[in-house]
């Protein structure tokens, strides 16, 4: 016999019953996990039913359990294929370099670098730091960089909006009292303009009908002697 025997297992024996507790103890994990999955499509649901993109949220909980370097390589994995492709304007390079905060010797160094794949023909313009850069070659074949100096949009011209007329305040009255406002307005020597009715209103010739009875004029003028 082998120095190395796995142990008996035999009904009512040690080793059976130890073997029978793993077996119940993973049983109950199991169990877990299928109670712990459903409470997950539950939450799904409910991050579904509150407007949330459940596929994009799966990308997220992805991207927290895993390390830093991982996403930050798989991004640039990304990047690099979807320029192969055609489906990314920016080179990954041009991408990077443009989201960089740098000092001036380094930006000296990275616009020289740049130079080396400036095509014979054509430019490129990269943005590096804030400031725009155009590369170019002249007719030597001499690669030449200059910063892009964007012009300030011109300012849109605005009508100039007519004030508004300051709104009267209308009275809570009938005809009656729209007519009896009107000779009240003419006793406090209130011009007939000062109606506070508005054209649409009938109590606006109501007005005017009393200033007129209790003026005895029209109210267009001074009366002729």
């Amino acid at each position: 016999m082998s120095a190395k025997q796995d142990k008996p297992v035999g009904r009512n024996t040690v080793s059976g019953r130890q073997l029978l507790d793993f077996i119940e103890r993973i049983e109950r994990i199991r169990e877990q996990k299928k109670q712990l999955a459903e409470d997950e499509k539950l939450v799904f649901a409910e991050l579904k039913a509150s407007g949330f993109n459940a596929p994009t949220t799966r990308n997220v909980l992805r991207r927290r359990a895993a390390k830093p370097a991982d996403v930050e390589e798989a991004e640039q994995m990304l990047d690099m294929y979807l320029h192969a492709i055609g489906m990314a304007n920016d080179a990954p390079l041009f991408r990077a370099v443009g989201m960089m905060s740098v000092d001036l010797s380094a930006r000296d160094q990275v616009i020289e670098a740049f130079k080396q794949l400036v095509p014979n023909e054509g430019e490129i313009i990269v943005k590096i730091g804030k400031q725009p850069v155009r590369l170019w070659r002249d007719e030597n074949g001499v690669a030449q960089a200059e910063d892009v100096v964007e012009r300030p949009k011109p300012a849109s011209r605005k009508q100039s909006a007519m004030p508004e007329r300051p709104k009267r305040d209308v009275p809570d009255v009938d005809a009656a009292g729209a007519r009896e406002l009107g000779a009240k307005a003419y006793r406090e020597n209130q011009p007939i303009t000062s109606n506070p009715f508005p054209w649409d209103d009938k109590r606006r010739q109501e007005f005017d009908a009393g200033w007129r009875a209790a003026s005895g004029t029209d109210g267009m003028g001074p009366e002729e002697e």
